[in-house]
């Protein structure tokens, strides 16, 4: 006979969304609702416990991790059930963890039921009814002591290697549950295992890198640009230097042309004048003086 799980409670498969999950919680809990009038009071209290704890486990992403490994440990356990005494130690390893919840919410479940009694004694009229509900939680809690007892006795029957490698299976297990989560809150992809994570991981460095590198191809691109236009600029400017450069020295060089030119025609008129004075000359004395002004005129007029 299948175990009933908290999954089965709330109708859902083991692959149920968050929101599969609390929309199966509002279904059961109207359907509860509607059976309330056919139950009593302390069974519409126990469904609507199991349906809470139902819910806040799997809604809960760690605690739905931590239960996840539990049922499958005690699925492997089961399946490996051969006979050996090995396996049955595993069977016995793998409830005891499976049922370790379930033992705490049936101890909270005989609390709030017993809350329950001390309420509904004040209210109803009927003492077997009262002593009917009394004598039920004696024995849940009775049943309880036993299963944790057993719980115990089989735990410590484990050996202490074979429990520290299916601890250490489990906790590998709720490492990669708890990487496929923030991967899918971070991503908004659920990957189906952490094979598909590392794929799906793989992927997305590729194409950061790739979105990295066309960045950094577009950056250089534009940085290359940015310098063309600059030496460009540069080449501009330094071309109309030098053309300013070539204009001051062609309009200086005809300055000194057209200087040279009234100086050369000042001193050709000067030349001329003292070759007038030579040919006036009364004597000797005053025709040296003007031949060697004319022959310091000549020299000045050679220099340049």
């Amino acid at each position: 006979m299948p175990k009933l799980t908290l999954y089965k409670i709330l109708g859902l498969a083991r692959t149920a969304s968050d929101t599969d999950i609390h929309d199966a919680f509002e279904r059961a809990m109207a359907a509860l609702e509607e059976k309330r009038e056919k139950l009593t009071p302390h069974e519409f209290k126990e469904h609507l416990q199991l349906l809470k704890l139902a819910h806040d486990t799997l809604a809960d992403p760690m605690q739905r991790l931590r239960y996840d490994a539990e049922l499958d440990a005690k699925d492997r356990a089961r399946a490996a059930a051969a006979g050996s005494p090995l396996a049955r130690r595993e069977q016995v390893r793998a409830d005891a963890l499976g049922l370790r919840a379930d033992a705490l919410s049936l101890r909270a479940d005989a609390m709030l039921a017993r809350a329950d009694l001390d309420a509904f004694g004040a209210r109803e009229p009927s003492v077997a009814a009262s002593a009917l509900n009394a004598t039920k939680l004696v024995m849940r809690a009775i049943g309880l002591l036993v299963l944790i007892g057993t719980l115990a006795f089989g735990i410590t029957r484990c050996s202490t290697a074979d429990s520290m490698n299916k601890r250490a299976e489990i906790e590998a297990r709720a490492a990669e549950q708890i990487r496929i989560e923030e991967y899918a809150r971070t991503y908004g992809v659920r990957p189906a295992n952490i094979t598909e994570l590392e794929l799906l991981e793989t992927e997305r460095r590729r194409k950061e890198n790739e979105t990295r590198q066309a960045e950094q191809e577009r950056r250089a691109r534009e940085e290359q640009e940015r310098r063309w236009e600059q030496d460009v600029r540069q080449l501009g400017e330094r071309v109309e230097r030098d053309r300013r450069v070539a204009e001051q020295d062609r309009k200086f060089a005809e300055q000194q042309a057209r200087r040279q030119a009234e100086r050369a025609l000042e001193l050709k008129f000067r030349e001329e004048e003292l070759q007038l004075d030579l040919q006036n000359a009364r004597d000797e004395r005053e025709r040296a003086r003007i031949e060697l002004q004319i022959r310091q005129l000549r020299e000045r007029r050679q220099q340049p």
